[in-house]
């Protein structure tokens, strides 16, 4: 999966206090029973439990390829990062219980 655009919402919620139903769109990444996921359609009060079927794809369950100027925020190991202002493209990996990035 390529993400080139995300918005990071914070927690799942499937409405607003007001009782409306929370729209999301493509690219938006939420929190959801300690995993991650990201919006792959415009979903409206579905949860990310309902997976692929709802339009919400886990990030923790799959490999991420950012394209960023800015190194990304909530990678995880196997993640790849396209950092576009070196041209330089790195894998997230564990080294001695630590998560960095590898230069490939």
């Amino acid at each position: 999966m390529k993400i080139t655009n995300f918005n990071f919402i914070g927690d799942f919620k499937a409405k607003r206090a007001s009782g409306n139903v929370i729209c999301y769109t493509v690219g938006d990444v939420v929190y959801y029973e300690s995993k991650t996921y990201i919006a792959s359609k415009k979903i409206e009060g579905l949860s990310p439990s309902l997976g692929e079927k709802a339009g919400w794809l886990s990030l923790s369950d799959r490999s991420v390829l950012y394209e960023s100027s800015a190194e990304p925020f909530h990678a995880e190991l196997g993640d790849e990062w396209f950092d576009t202002s070196s041209g330089v493209l790195y894998k997230r990996i564990e080294n001695n219980s630590i998560h960095i990035w590898v230069e490939l």
